[in-house]
């Protein structure tokens, strides 16, 4: 008995230190995944820049002409159809923007939010999509753009469209944010490394023209924020790994008196054993009061199994349902004190016939008056021929005077009896049988429990008429 209490005290100290080191580890994980849902905000004017390179806090970023032969030329003026000048000479310029993560979490998702130092047209984009903010016409117009891949009749903002593709002005302070391809790998971002090949940069061009300069004008976009979102992988922190080391260790430990203490499954078991006993000794029984009456043969199993599955449905325990089961198997007990010839008897009865019938209702209860190991078992014996209105017998109970498990089983006894053959009748069809349901609802029936058994039959739970 102390050695079994000093387990007990060892498992409770146990669990009490894997719950807490759960809790731990529980709290790190989510603060870890709540954080990766907070939106981080960053403008390169935070930070010096180094030529086009601005180093910030997750990921270092250049935002610069692309340069070389390709990156400049001069542009014509634009006419309209009538010959009217829409811009004079300009300098097309691709921009690039590098983005590459320094940080040891991955960038999941970014956007880049671009003001225009000055008016100018821009005419590219790649890979994303632009949401444009513009305001050329006087008010403000926002469209997302897939400048790739569009439609003119699609495009709500003031622009036109030359060889080269749509020319959308910008003014001085308008912003387009650039939404990156997931399909062209410019997100997620993963830490760098120098031992394997990563996505861990991205690289984003534009076209812009500016109007009257010449090839040597760049102008600097250094009014650019980025909004990102970060997700660190925990399983590669070191201190959550010890702890979810220790969770493992005191958890193999709690399993290991877990498993010296089996003998309990093994009294679980024997319980498991002697319930069997008696639900078999049970049905042995019914066999020799339904041996006197072929007719009703399997009537008490198919009581019992509505009767189950009407407990289940008006929430009993999975014990309850056993023992209402059990019960309701022994409802008809006492019919072993009824003659033969009485039972199988196809024609009306006498009333002298008929009062010894009745009679196998308190012989039933008689009989199980000393069967203690579930409680109430006589009682659906004893009680399952009285009615809801008081008009039953043996003692004429009424109402909720009727214990509610010899209620359920008079449901459950007439309605097998109308979905049977009897050697006087043949099974109702399922509309008499709802139509009686319905009709003896406070009359011999409950009306609650009809109800549960109607809800049961609309299911398929319990089948009629088959």
């Amino acid at each position: 008995m102390k050695k079994l209490s000093r387990d007990i005290i060892a498992i409770i100290v146990l669990t009490i230190l894997y719950i807490l080191n759960f809790g731990i580890i529980a709290v790190y994980y989510l603060t870890v995944k709540e954080d990766a849902k907070n939106l981080r905000e960053v403008n390169v004017s935070s930070v010096t820049a180094d030529g086009t390179l601005y180093s910030l806090s997750d990921f270092d970023v250049t935002i610069g002409p692309r340069g070389g032969d390709s990156g400049a030329w001069l542009k014509d003026p634009i006419l309209d159809e009538e010959g009217n000048e829409l811009h004079g000479p300009s300098v097309g310029i691709i921009y690039e923007i590098v983005m590459k993560n320094t940080c040891d979490a991955t960038i999941t998702d970014w956007t880049a939010e671009i003001y225009m130092p000055e008016f100018m047209w821009l005419n590219n984009g790649w890979n994303g999509l632009i949401e444009f903010h513009q305001t050329t016409s006087g008010e403000e117009r926002i469209q997302i753009v897939n400048l790739r891949e569009y439609q003119s009749a699609e495009i709500t903002l003031d622009y036109y469209i030359d060889h080269t593709g749509p020319m959308i002005p910008l003014a001085k302070g308008d912003k387009m944010v650039y939404m990156p391809s997931k399909a062209d790998n410019e997100y997620p971002l993963v830490p760098h490394s120098d031992t394997e090949e990563v996505n861990s940069s991205a690289i984003v061009g534009f076209i812009v023209y500016v109007p009257d300069q010449g090839l040597d004008y760049a102008p600097v976009f250094d009014n650019v924020v980025f909004k990102y979102h970060l997700s660190k992988n925990v399983w590669a922190e070191g201190p959550f790994l010890v702890l979810v080391g220790l969770d493992i260790i005191w958890l193999v430990l709690i399993i290991g008196f877990i498993i010296s203490h089996i003998r309990v499954l093994k009294l679980l078991k024997q319980r498991q054993h002697d319930a069997m006993i008696i639900e078999q000794s049970i049905k042995t029984f019914i066999n020799f009061v339904e041996a006197k009456d072929p007719n009703t043969k399997g009537h008490s199993e198919r009581v019992a199994e509505i009767s189950y599955a009407l407990a289940k449905e008006m929430g009993y325990s999975s014990r309850e349902c056993n023992d209402i089961r059990c019960i309701a198997l022994m409802h008809d007990c006492g019919k072993i004190a009824v003659p033969v010839n009485i039972l199988q008897k196809p024609s009306r009865l006498t009333d002298e016939e008929y009062e010894i019938i009745k009679k196998h209702t308190t012989t039933g209860g008689e009989m199980l008056r000393d069967f203690t190991s579930i409680e109430g078992m006589s009682l659906g014996a004893l009680y399952h021929h009285e009615r809801y209105d008081g008009k039953g017998y043996p003692n004429g109970l009424s109402g909720e005077d009727i214990p509610v498990i010899a209620r359920m089983i008079c449901v459950a006894d007439s309605l097998d009896a109308m979905n049977s053959n009897r050697c006087y009748r043949s099974r109702l069809t399922k509309e008499i049988i709802l139509d009686e349901l319905i009709k003896n609802k406070g009359k011999q029936f409950d009306p609650a429990i009809v109800e549960h058994v109607l809800k049961l039959i609309k299911q398929g739970v319990i089948k009629i008429g088959e």
